[in-house]
C-alpha cells in the first residue's frame, strides 16, 4: 500500500523572499514602471481632499513602523484610497522585514493589512505597496536631508522643523508664516542682487545666522530697503517683538539705517531654498564663482576637527568625503529631531551634576559646539554630537571599523554601552543620542564671553544672565581730535574706566567700561539688543575697543578722576 507523500505547508510569497530581500525589493519597483500615471492620479486626488482636512502638519522622514531614516517612501494602496496616513510613511526594505517577521498577524486569505490601521489590500502576486510621490517629492526638495519639517499644504510650503524652544512656538506663526511665501518676492531682495552689487563675482564666505538671534536662520527676511546679504530669521523676529510688544526696531546692520517692521519683511526666496538643501546644523557657507552659488562648507570639507579627534581613537577610520558625508548626515539627523527639547527639558528636571566642559572637550581636546549626551547620561557634561555620529556610526555599522580592534560602543561621558537595532521593536541608535537645547541656546548667544562655567549656565537657565557684548573693530573717533577733557567714569554704570568701549554709532570721547558694561549684562540688567547711548541715544546692541585710548590711559600713574587727552601727542595729562 503505498503512503501517501506528506503535504507541503503554504507558504507566503513574502515568506519565501525571506532570504533575498533585496530581489523582492527589485520585483516591486520593477511593478511600478507600469503603474506610474495611476500613481500620480491616485496621489494628486489624496493631496486635493487633505487641503482641505489637515492645511498644517509636521513630518518626520522615518518609517513609521521602525523608527529608521526613509530611503525608499511607499504606502499601501488602500491606504491611500482611503485618503489616510498624510503623515505617516513605511520604507520599502523596512516594511518588507516586517511582514515576513509578523505574516501570520498580516497576511489572511489572500489580503495583507496595514501595521497602522489594519486597512486591508488584495493580495495575489504583487504586494500592494507603491510609492509614496508625496513624501518623495518633499525629500528632493531636502535635498535628500531627512530633516522634520512643518508643511503648509494649501501654499505648498515647507519649513525645517525650529531646534529648541522655537519649535514650541513655531504653530503660533502659521498665518504669518504663509503670508510671507505667499506674497510676491521683490528681485531687488535676492541673494544673487544683492550680492553682484556688494561683493561682484568674488569669492566670499557668509553666515546664514539671524542678526537679532544669532541663531540659524531658517526662514531669512530683511527689511523693505535693507540691501545687504545678511539677514533675520523670521520666525525669532516676529516671536523677539511679540515678547517686547513692538512692532518695529532699527536695522542691526552697521550702517544700514532701515528701519524693520513686521508688516513689510521681505523674503529671501534664493538663500531660503539655499538653507532648505543644506545641512541644518551648519550656518557656514562660501560664495563659489564657478557655480556662482552659496555652498555648505561642510558639504565641501575633507577635515573636520571633531572626526580627526575621533580618527586618533580609531586609526584606520578613513577620513574621506564618504565617510565625512555619513557622519554629517548622522549628526544632522539627530540634531533636526523632534525629541531634543522633549529629553532636555526632562533633564533639567532635576538638579545639574558635573562638570560643564563646553570650552574644551577632555577626550577630543576640541570646543563643544553641538552639545549632546546620551539618554542615561545624568551628569551636565557634554561632547560634540560630530564626534558622537563617529561612535554611533561603527554600533550600527560593524563594518566600519575596517578590523579594529580598540573602538568604543559606549557613551564617551557616562560609559553606558550603546544597543545596536537588531529588531523592530528595538530602540534606533540615534534615538539612543539627544542634543541639549538649552545648552545649545547658551554656546550660540554667550559666546562672546571669555569662559563660559556652570555659574554662569545656572544663571542663564534662570534667565537671568543675557547675550553678551559684540563687537566690531573701527578706528577711534578721538585720533582726529586736537585735546579734550575726559572724566574716567563708564557713561552708564559710572564706574572706573579702564577699558573703554563704545557704541559702533559713537562719535564722542566720552566712554563705556568694558568690565562694568559685562557684568551689567550677565546679570540681566541690561538688553544690549533694546540698549542705547545715554550721552547720543544711538544703539549700542554693538560695541567698538577703544584701543587708541586705552594706550593712552596705561600712561597714567595713579588713580585720577579727570584727564586732559592730546591724542595727536600721544599724552594724556591729569585736571588739577
Amino acid at each position: 500500500m503505498d503512503q501517501k507523500s506528506p503535504q507541503k505547508q503554504s507558504s507566503s510569497p513574502i515568506k519565501m523572499s525571506i532570504n533575498n530581500i533585496d530581489k523582492i525589493t527589485y520585483a516591486i519597483k520593477d511593478s511600478w514602471k507600469n503603474q506610474q500615471d495611476e500613481n500620480q492620479k491616485l496621489f494628486d486626488q489624496f493631496l486635493q481632499y487633505c487641503k482641505s482636512q489637515y492645511p498644517v502638519f509636521n513630518i518626520k522622514f522615518t518609517c513609521s513602523i521602525s523608527g529608521e531614516w526613509l530611503e525608499q517612501p511607499v504606502s499601501f494602496t488602500q491606504c491611500i484610497i482611503d485618503k489616510k496616513h498624510l503623515n505617516d510613511c513605511f520604507d520599502l526594505k523596512q516594511i518588507l522585514k516586517y511582514l515576513i517577521q509578523n505574516d501570520s498577524n498580516f497576511m489572511q486569505d489572500g489580503y495583507i493589512q496595514c501595521p497602522l490601521c489594519r486597512s486591508k489590500s488584495h493580495f495575489k502576486k504583487d504586494i500592494p505597496l507603491i510609492p509614496n510621490l508625496f513624501f518623495q517629492q518633499l525629500k528632493q526638495q531636502l535635498n535628500d536631508k531627512s530633516k522634520p519639517i512643518t508643511y503648509y499644504l494649501s501654499t505648498q510650503t515647507l519649513i525645517p522643523f525650529y531646534p529648541g524652544f522655537l519649535g514650541k512656538e513655531q504653530f503660533q506663526y502659521n498665518n504669518q508664516i504663509q503670508q510671507i511665501f505667499s506674497q510676491q518676492q521683490d528681485a531687488q531682495q535676492s541673494f544673487s542682487t544683492i550680492r553682484k552689487i556688494i561683493k561682484g563675482n568674488e569669492s566670499f564666505k557668509y553666515f546664514h545666522v539671524c542678526l537679532l538671534g544669532n541663531i540659524r536662520i531658517q526662514i531669512p527676511v530683511r527689511g523693505k530697503q535693507c540691501r545687504h546679504l545678511e539677514c533675520y530669521d523670521f520666525l525669532y523676529l516676529h516671536w523677539y517683538m511679540q515678547q517686547r510688544d513692538q512692532k518695529q526696531l532699527k536695522c542691526l546692520l552697521l550702517g544700514c539705517q532701515e528701519i524693520i517692521n513686521l508688516n513689510e519683511l521681505q523674503l529671501d526666496s534664493e538663500l531660503y531654498e539655499i538653507g532648505l538643501k543644506s545641512f541644518n546644523f551648519s550656518s557656514d557657507f562660501i560664495f563659489d564663482p564657478q557655480s556662482s552659488t552659496l555652498l555648505d562648507t561642510y558639504s565641501i570639507t575633507n577635515y573636520d576637527p571633531q572626526i580627526a579627534a575621533y580618527k586618533k581613537l580609531v586609526p584606520t577610520t578613513t577620513e574621506n568625503m564618504n565617510y565625512i558625508k555619513s557622519i554629517y548626515d548622522l549628526t544632522d539627523r539627530i540634531y533636526s529631531s523632534t525629541r531634543n527639547q522633549e529629553l532636555t527639558d526632562k533633564f533639567y528636571e532635576h538638579p545639574l551634576n558635573g562638570d560643564l566642559n563646553v570650552i574644551k572637550d577632555q577626550s577630543t581636546n576640541c570646543k563643544v559646539e553641538i552639545p549632546c549626551r546620551c539618554i542615561r547620561c545624568d551628569k551636565v557634561n557634554v561632547c560634540d554630537l560630530r564626534f558622537m555620529s563617529c561612535i554611533l556610526n561603527q554600533v550600527q555599522h560593524p563594518e566600519n571599523r575596517n578590523g579594529v580592534k580598540t573602538y568604543s560602543v559606549s557613551c564617551p561621558l557616562c560609559n553606558n554601552p550603546f544597543s545596536p537595532k537588531k529588531r523592530h521593536r528595538d530602540q534606533s541608535v540615534h534615538e539612543q543620542v539627544y542634543v541639549d537645547t538649552k545648552m545649545l541656546n547658551f554656546i550660540t548667544t554667550i559666546k562672546n564671553f571669555n569662559y563660559l562655567n556652570k555659574e554662569k549656565y545656572q544663571l542663564f537657565l534662570q534667565k537671568k544672565l543675557y547675550p553678551s557684548l559684540r563687537f566690531e573693530e573701527l578706528e577711534s573717533p578721538i585720533q582726529e581730535l586736537d585735546q579734550f577733557n575726559l572724566k574716567l567714569r563708564c557713561l552708564i554704570t559710572n564706574q572706573k574706566l579702564r577699558n573703554p568701549i563704545r557704541g559702533i554709532y559713537c562719535h564722542h570721547p566720552e566712554a563705556f567700561d568694558e568690565n562694568s558694561l559685562t557684568d551689567l549684562c550677565s546679570t540681566g540688567q541690561l538688553d544690549l539688543n533694546l540698549a542705547q547711548c545715554p550721552l547720543c541715544q544711538q544703539s549700542i546692541h554693538k560695541l567698538t575697543h577703544d584701543n587708541t585710548l586705552k594706550e593712552l590711559l596705561g600712561q597714567l600713574q595713579g588713580d585720577f578722576d579727570e584727564v586732559q587727552v592730546f591724542p595727536k601727542l600721544k599724552l594724556i595729562k591729569q585736571l588739577k
